[in-house]
């Protein structure tokens, strides 16, 4: 249950990616929208991004962080799992390389800019981790 407690961010994040990869989008989305020709490549990248930034942040927060590598590992790990299941297991979603290397460039940024601003007391501030900030 504290687990639960502790990353409640990073569980939300997974489950709406998980919801986002898995969903039919053609029922969703409007006939006469029209997107730029590689803009999921960037929604790919956004969401990748997001998970591991908020799951350093909350691991920095834990009492028994896991090691840095692990998260880096189970994030890309992820985004490539849901890109098999996309392809072998649905019928409205195609799995793709391309998602797939967007969803890592992702990882890594957000796992950059954590390193980057781990020792800045005022992005826990801004995310709200007020126990991190007061240590």
């Amino acid at each position: 249950m504290n687990t639960l407690k502790l990353y409640w961010r990073t569980i939300f994040i997974f489950l709406v990616i998980v919801f986002l990869s898995l969903m039919n989008v053609n029922k969703v989305m409007p006939d006469n929208i029209h997107f730029h020709k590689h803009f999921d490549k960037f929604v790919h990248f956004i969401m990748y991004f997001t998970l591991s930034f908020i799951f350093f942040i909350e691991n920095y927060n834990s009492i028994k962080p896991l090691r840095k590598r692990w998260i880096i590992i189970d994030t890309i790990l992820l985004g490539i799992i849901l890109e098999f299941i996309q392809m072998i297991f649905t019928q409205n979603r195609t799995g793709n390389i391309y998602d797939a290397i967007f969803n890592t460039i992702g990882v890594i940024a957000g796992s950059i800019l954590y390193l980057y601003l781990r020792d800045k007391k005022f992005i826990y501030y801004i995310l709200l981790f007020k126990k991190a900030y007061n240590k």
